[in-house]
């Protein structure tokens, strides 16, 4: 090594800049360990809002919606089991790139062969691109029904919102983080009026979480497509 700081070895193959995870635990890279711990836990909830975005874009809005419409409280069992699988599988990947110090994409480069790479990579496009359809139509609908904007010029806004927010990071990620963590806070300010307003029975909500049921034809196929938009 040309400098002096220290590394430990990953799978037997890699190192990993013990200064630079450090930074992470508030000791460390550049981190004032002297600062309140909330101002610590406030550095590093960021990237948590970030995440966030995945559960509250426009298609599983609708989805969620339909399948309320559909089936009322009856399978919000199938969003608690998806959350708690969603949850795991999130933990694990940060805790791989906090390890690691890369990412997913990364690390399946260096340990995989390359017919296995390009079968990942397929499938990873595959899948953003049917995560990222409904998402884009949904928010064209939405223009739709609330200013009766044609659909096509809702996907062009749609297009043009993601290309402005990622042209954020040119101003440092704080600025792209701040901006989607206020996004979050009012959507979620807008759930909790909603449900002030329809006040939901709170038997029936607790026997949808934590009672299984599939009634109806449609049930098995909202249930499925609830687990897809998480």
């Amino acid at each position: 090594m040309e400098h002096n700081r220290e590394t430990r070895a990953v799978s037997g193959k890699e190192e990993v800049d013990i200064e630079a995870v450090a930074g992470l635990r508030g000791d460390g890279s550049g981190v004032n360990s002297q600062d309140p711990a909330w101002k610590r836990f406030l550095r590093h909830i960021g990237p948590g809002f970030m995440v966030s975005l995945a559960y509250l874009d426009p298609g599983n809005l609708e989805t969620d919606l339909q399948a309320g419409a559909n089936h009322r409280y009856e399978l919000l069992w199938v969003i608690l089991i998806g959350l708690v699988f969603a949850l795991i599988i999130q933990s694990l990947s940060a805790n791989l790139g906090v390890v690691t110090g890369r990412h997913l994409a990364e690390l399946c480069k260096s340990e995989y062969p390359v017919w296995v790479k390009i079968c990942l990579w397929l499938l990873a496009e595959v899948a953003v691109i049917a995560a990222d359809i409904p998402e884009v139509i949904g928010t064209a609908f939405a223009f739709n029904l609330l200013f009766n904007i044609p659909v096509w010029i809702g996907v062009l806004i749609a297009g043009s919102s993601t290309l402005l927010l990622l042209g954020l990071q040119r101003y440092g990620v704080r600025k792209l983080e701040f901006l989607v963590a206020l996004l979050v806070f009012v959507m979620a300010a807008c759930f909790f009026v909603e449900m002030s307003i329809v006040k939901p029975p709170a038997k029936e909500v607790m026997k949808g979480l934590f009672i299984p049921r599939l009634n109806g034809s449609s049930a098995t196929a909202d249930a499925i497509a609830l687990l897809g938009a998480l």
